[in-house]
């Protein structure tokens, strides 16, 4: 007869069989098989010419683009600061290819080669959103994901365990985020993967911490140490791959890239890419997104305070009102 620890250790490297699959395909997916689906960008040029070349771009690949067209370079170029697209091509005497690498790396590469395939003179190539000199591949960049959740996540179980009681946390939270967001903006201006202005990459740093923070400290008050488990589920083995850093959510299947900028680790790449890049333009979204994860937090720290007299209550060590 099969003992029961037997059968736990069979439960559990079944678990490991399925749940690591999954993550792998997470994680690596979209990476190796991200195609764009309705990408903007723009083309400026004569109506029969812009009109060419959509139609070009789309007999290559079907869905792949959403094709813009302006009158000039100049509206093409101020329509990818503002976040409208991500490039585009002009066309005529003296054809161009405008890219932002600021914006998308893999996007920037691939509208390079497109430009360069185009019938006639080869286009200049002009970056109108260049990354940092000391992060050419925007790969420092990248790698800003991870330290955003582990600082939230630090900070939120911290608080919520040492301080204890939730009032305090719930002050302490914006504090704490502000601080960790500024002197970790600091560090990677430092080193030179930031650039640019220090105070709205401090904003989006800061506010991308805080929601994470928030909401990890109202899923421990709800459920003890297990909430950071949660958190990390959500937050990172489901919302860094959807986050849109690497590739932009364009390039994710479906409807993941949408979900993935409602997620804080999205939102805050996209709050951050924009402050960096582009004076702010394009970040609305990535803000309420964030914002509404700072609301889910501090709603579940107020309702556990307010279930404390509720018979079956349990008061987990650390956590206190």
């Amino acid at each position: 007869m099969e003992s029961p620890s037997g059968r736990k250790v069979a439960a559990l490297l079944l678990g490991l069989a399925v749940v690591v699959p999954l993550i792998l395909l997470m994680f690596i997916g979209p990476a190796s098989r991200g195609t764009p689906h309705e990408l903007p960008i723009g083309v400026a040029g004569p109506a029969p010419a812009v009109q060419q070349v959509e139609a070009a771009l789309e007999a290559k690949q079907p869905g792949a683009f959403e094709v813009h067209a302006y009158a000039d370079e100049a509206q093409l170029t101020q329509a990818v600061k503002n976040r409208d697209i991500y490039g585009g091509f002009v066309l005529g005497a003296a054809p161009a290819t405008i890219i932002a690498s600021g914006a998308s790396p893999a996007v920037a590469t691939m509208l390079t080669q497109i430009g360069a395939q185009m019938p006639g003179p080869q286009p200049q190539v002009r970056d109108v959103a260049a990354p940092a000199p000391n992060d050419p591949r925007g790969a420092g960049f990248g790698s800003m994901v991870m330290p955003v959740f582990l600082a939230g996540a630090a900070l939120g179980l911290a608080l919520t365990m040492v301080v204890g009681r939730r009032e305090i946390t719930a002050v302490l939270l914006p504090v704490g985020a502000a601080v960790v967001g500024a002197t970790t903006v600091g560090v990677a201006m430092w080193i030179g993967v930031l650039s640019g202005g220090f105070w709205g990459q401090w904003l989006a740093m800061s506010i991308g911490i805080l929601a994470i923070s928030a909401a990890v400290a109202g899923l421990v008050a709800l459920m003890g140490p297990a909430g950071v488990g949660v958190a990390a589920l959500l937050f990172m083995l489901v919302g860094m791959p959807l986050a849109g850093i690497a590739s932009p959510p364009e390039f994710l299947p479906s409807i993941w890239g949408a979900v993935g900028q409602w997620l804080p680790l999205g939102a805050t790449g996209t709050a951050l890419r924009s402050a960096v890049f582009f004076d702010g333009a394009g970040s609305a979204a990535a803000y309420v997104a964030l914002g509404l994860w700072i609301v889910v937090g501090y709603l579940l720290l107020l309702v556990v305070a307010a279930s404390r007299d509720i018979v079956g209550y349990v008061d987990y060590p650390g956590v206190r009102d």
